[in-house]
């Protein structure tokens, strides 16, 4: 994403709010947290900055904001590419696993299938996620919060595989599919994130 002003239409305050949250998406995922700023936002938002904290209170709300919109929508899209009914976008406390009969197999396939169509999507989540290792990260607890809700629920799907120890094939697969998609997200040997990752899958859970 290039810094620069864009003039952009008048909105009402919730599509306004939404169309931030989608270009603060893009800053982070180019720039990561501590090297975009509220100006960045603002100006490809083509707005002022004060305009911009008119709809939250600062640089760590937004972030907190956006991975909040981020996780909404990436789950939706998960849970429509199942065709499960009943998700409210809350993947901390309200995975997919626990609306639908699904293994954790098929909601992965679903999840990377999903993920695919959103590398810009992706990429905030992998620049967020190594740089919130450090505990003073604003997110530091935000992403511990996150793999801990993860493998639970991955290991609740994978129950369903018939796999002998639910748990490790849940913190394998994170680890796996995550591995992968940092390869896919380089872009140095062309990979097939999909095909890919449904050889892994076989090779994970039989």
């Amino acid at each position: 994403m290039r810094r620069r002003t864009t003039a952009t239409p008048r909105m009402s305050a919730g599509a306004r709010r939404e169309s931030i949250l989608n270009t603060t998406i893009g800053c982070i995922a180019q720039f990561g947290f501590w090297g975009f700023t509220i100006r960045d936002v603002a100006q490809a938002e083509g707005i002022t900055e004060a305009g911009l904290l008119y709809h939250f209170k600062g640089k760590e709300d937004l972030l907190a904001e956006t991975l909040k919109y981020a996780d909404h929508v990436n789950q939706i899209a998960i849970a429509e590419r199942l065709g499960v009914e009943g998700v409210t976008g809350d993947v901390l406390a309200d995975g997919i696993a626990y609306h639908c009969d699904h293994g954790l197999k098929t909601i992965l396939a679903a999840t990377v299938e999903t993920n695919a169509a959103r590398p810009e999507l992706v990429r905030l989540y992998a620049l967020l996620e190594s740089e919130a290792l450090s505990a003073d990260h604003p997110v530091h607890a935000y992403f511990k919060e996150r793999e801990t809700n993860l493998l639970r629920e991955y290991a609740f799907a994978a129950a369903r595989d018939g796999v002998a120890d639910p748990e490790r094939t849940a913190l394998q697969a994170l680890s796996a599919m995550e591995g992968l998609q940092l390869r896919w997200l380089n872009d140095a040997n062309d990979i097939d994130f999909v095909a890919e990752w449904s050889a892994l899958a076989d090779l994970i859970i039989p």
